[in-house]
């Protein structure tokens, strides 16, 4: 009877997206070359495992390649056969690792494009040398691909794909710009606004997805897509790149951001708005704002200054009745024992009364007028100082500039085969002249805003405010949201019962709970605000008081 002496040869190929179109490339074109190659080396070809559309850097992800490497295994072959050492990998470490693998299962590897016979030790050097060149070649396409990012991200052009709120648009040089989409616009405002208003990235991500509004992607709204909506300087008007870039370390830790040549959705100030609410809310831990305990996050141990947190603790009077109390202990003792810290039990009830009765005395007090104008006023010195200092400096740039071109322009006489050149420098100082002289208008008006008087009855409203919201509050969550906001830390003295409170404010807290705002539902099917600066122009004026946090013990 005849027998079959032909090795059984199995194929690889495997293309990346990028890959696909190029002739030589595709899965086509390298089956029918093993094809061909099997049928002139005598080798009975019952298989080819393909891998499409994946990049050569990864093997778990692919399947193709993992199902060949299991099958190896099982002595389902004698002989791999690839079109080129770049289909396996295009890392080193990787292509030997699974030729060592193959060896172990008496399995040899061909490749039709380089002809090495990895039997010999010259074939197996040259294999090493040819898979490091494919590794090479794999890293100057990555290096070529982020400079290329970068360098685009410096000029202000967006890297990006699709994006909510603006549609890629193709200008006559084949480039491609971010131009405004109207309709998308709005519900960028909206986003923006709602935040502003108190509202959280959930009502946010509801409101709209009941409004039947979609994601660019046409896919309902999360909170996720929310949240980096309100944090993307992108609807400011500024380009940053790398922020995401998980592999490229250092533009991760220092992302490229500059201002963009698109035109911004969201004003500059209303986007450093939200970013310092965000921020604000951030600082606490989610599990500070939840639940009925309102000075969790913000007392802490008079010992150790740990956050004090809540425990239960339960017994029973001579007469058998069971007795619960709640206590605020330290966090430290309850979590490590008393090696730790001590417990300094103080009981809820207690503690949140007498910080409700000193908090509302120190709001409805002169003792508070006095201490945040006062505070005002040495800042408003010390802004004034800053700024008298930079005015100097620039007046000197400009002086500097001045100088230089007038030094140019005579060497234009003395050298006039190199007026070029200085033309060119010329040109470069007066653009430098003219940023200068338009940052010294701004700080000249800056300085002559930071001289007005400041606005005590505006400031006594501000306080008066707080007062009501104070009284409005009905329940612990609203209450604990307004401690949250106003109160940076509590001191208490358990013997005592005596208690410090440093208080916060800021443009954010101010913004947010004593600005009032109009309502922000219209006819549209989506609650947007009518006029889009309603959140600049209904913030009072004295800019003194917003620019700087004004954190106060009392």
């Amino acid at each position: 009877m005849f027998k079959n002496n032909k090795s059984r040869a199995v194929g690889y190929t495997r293309v990346s997206t990028k890959e696909q179109a190029v002739d030589g490339y595709s899965l086509n074109a390298q089956r029918e070359k093993i094809k061909q190659y099997c049928e002139m080396q005598n080798l009975e070809l019952v298989n080819v495992y393909t891998d499409e559309g994946l990049s050569g850097k990864d093997l778990d992800s692919r399947d193709g390649i993992q199902d060949l490497m299991n099958d190896a295994k099982e002595n389902h072959f004698d002989v791999v056969v690839i079109w080129k050492l770049s289909r396996i990998s295009r890392r080193l470490i990787d292509t030997l690792s699974i030729i060592e693998d193959l060896n172990k299962q008496n399995v040899s590897l061909q490749s039709i494009s380089e002809k090495l016979d990895l039997s010999t030790s010259t074939g197996t050097f040259m294999f090493q040398l040819m898979v490091s060149i494919n590794e090479l070649e794999r890293n100057t396409i990555r290096e070529n691909v982020v400079l290329g990012h970068k360098a685009k991200a410096n000029d202000g052009e967006w890297n990006g794909g699709k994006v909510i709120g603006y549609d890629n648009v193709k200008g006559k040089n084949g480039k491609s710009r971010l131009v405004i989409n109207e309709k998308e616009a709005a519900v960028i405002h909206y986003i923006y606004e709602t935040y502003l208003n108190g509202h959280g990235y959930r009502y946010i991500a509801n409101s709209l997805n009941h409004a039947g509004h979609k994601t660019k992607r046409g896919n309902p709204f999360s909170t996720i897509a929310v949240k980096d909506i309100l944090l993307n300087p992108l609807y400011k008007g500024e380009i940053r790149y790398g922020k995401k870039a998980a592999s490229i370390r250092h533009l991760k830790e220092s992302p490229v951001v500059t201002k963009g040549i698109h035109e911004p959705i969201i004003d500059p100030k209303i986007w450093d708005k939200v970013h310092e609410r965000w921020a604000m809310r951030s600082k606490q831990p989610s599990h500070n704002r939840l639940g009925s305990n309102v000075l969790t996050g913000l007392i802490r141990c008079e010992e150790c200054k740990s956050h004090m947190v809540v425990s239960n603790s339960s017994y029973r009077l001579v007469d058998g009745t069971k007795v619960k109390k709640n206590y605020y202990v330290c966090g430290a003792f309850k979590n490590k024992g008393a090696t730790a810290c001590h417990a300094h039990g103080i009981e809820v009830n207690k503690a949140e009364q007498k910080v409700a009765d000193r908090f509302k005395e120190l709001i409805d007090s002169d003792k508070l007028l006095e201490h945040l104008v006062a505070q005002m006023q040495s800042r408003t010195v010390e802004d004034k100082t800053q700024l008298e200092d930079h005015k100097k400096f620039l007046t000197d740039k400009i002086v500097r500039c001045a100088d230089r071109i007038h030094d140019y322009r005579e060497k234009i006489n003395d050298e006039p085969n190199l007026a070029d050149v200085w033309e060119l420098a010329i040109a470069r100082l007066e653009t430098e002249k003219e940023d200068y002289t338009s940052e010294l208008l701004v700080t000249q008006g800056r300085i002559k805003t930071e001289s007005s008087s400041i606005d005590t009855e505006l400031v006594s409203k501000l306080i008066n405010k707080l007062i009501g919201k104070m009284r409005s509050t009905k329940t612990n969550r609203e209450l604990k949201e307004l401690y949250l906001a106003f109160i940076q830390e509590i001191k208490m003295n358990k013997d005592k019962m005596a208690l410090d409170i440093q208080l916060l404010f800021n443009e954010t807290n101010i913004s947010e709970y004593l600005i009032d705002r109009p309502d922000p539902d219209n006819s549209l099917g989506l609650p947007l605000l009518e006029n889009k600066d309603a959140t600049s122009k209904n913030l009072p004026s004295g800019r003194f008081f917003l620019r700087h946090p004004i954190v106060i013990w009392v």
